[in-house]
């Protein structure tokens, strides 16, 4: 496979972005505490939708909520961006949906389904999100002291059913770097060619120089034979910042699918670089 860098643009609404969602020529930007959406047309900002507020003075400082992953998800035909974390004001793991019709948002508490999660692979650390085949997969990225990262399926709408709510694992094989542990930081799922698109970040594991470090891309063929087995491998791999220098430098947090055709897929990367976002077109083709 072949990747080629084909834009890059800041993004200045978005102080500390984290998850980035396509639907209907519109680029949906939440931050990683949830407290802002940003929807993006042609490289404008539409609209801006606060998800959850944080004017609690029982909040210490420094203190905030971990929101790391997104999806598109259809609920009674209605398209909604599905935002999963928790929640520091209540104390609470959480789903919101938005309805991307007219934003309007439900919250739904999903502690249940986490305390199952936490049974059944320990730490839990959920960084992105992809719908395959009717079947929510989720990208569960292990702390540097446990490195191993692992694929949870799960149904759709688990939120409706949290105690028997299907929760199976997939061992994901990520390629070793030296004094470095690889994680998975973004999900995507192209239908048309059955990939699964992950971006990857590395971190050092020399405690002194606890930095995050190099970004990875990796396509995963014939996905939806894989999320059914004990271990998903990676079928190529892009080491970004050696494929083109652009990428020197980001740490690329987030993908989705813009476009797709057969064997070959565009999309946009969300990344972060000192502070500021921005956002990576590349194309991916055989």
């Amino acid at each position: 496979m072949k990747l080629k860098l084909l834009d890059y643009r800041e993004i200045q609404d978005l102080p500390n972005g984290s998850n980035v969602e396509y639907f209907n020529d519109i680029l949906y930007l939440v931050n990683d505490d949830a407290s802002e959406m940003i929807a993006i047309k042609k490289w404008q900002t539409q609209a801006k939708h606060q998800l959850l507020t944080y004017n609690d003075p029982k909040i210490l400082p420094g203190s905030k909520s971990d929101f790391e992953a997104t999806t598109i998800i259809e609920v009674n035909s209605i398209p909604r961006l599905l935002v999963l974390g928790f929640d520091i004001k209540d104390n609470h793991h959480k789903a919101i949906l938005v309805n991307l019709d007219d934003y309007t948002k439900e919250e739904y508490d999903i502690s249940v389904f986490y305390k199952r999660l936490k049974e059944t692979v320990g730490i839990i650390n959920i960084e992105s999100a992809a719908i395959v085949l009717g079947k929510l997969v989720l990208c569960n990225r292990d702390h540097k002291t446990s490195p191993e990262n692992h694929i949870i399926v799960t149904d759709a709408e688990f939120w409706k059913n949290q105690e028997k709510a299907e929760i199976s694992t997939i061992s994901f094989d990520l390629p070793q770097t030296p004094n470095q542990v690889v994680g998975l930081s973004g999900l995507s799922y192209s239908y048309k060619n059955d990939w699964l698109v992950v971006t990857l970040l590395s971190e050092s594991t020399d405690k002194e120089h606890q930095t995050t470090g190099d970004s990875y891309l990796a396509v995963i063929e014939n996905a939806s034979r894989k999320v059914v087995r004990k271990k998903m491998k990676v079928n190529a791999l892009f080491h970004l910042n050696e494929t083109n220098d652009g990428f020197s430098g980001y740490n690329m947090q987030s993908v989705c699918i813009r476009s797709e055709k057969s064997r070959r897929v565009k999309l946009y990367l969300l990344a972060d670089k000192r502070g500021s976002n921005g956002i990576f077109v590349v194309r991916v083709k055989e």
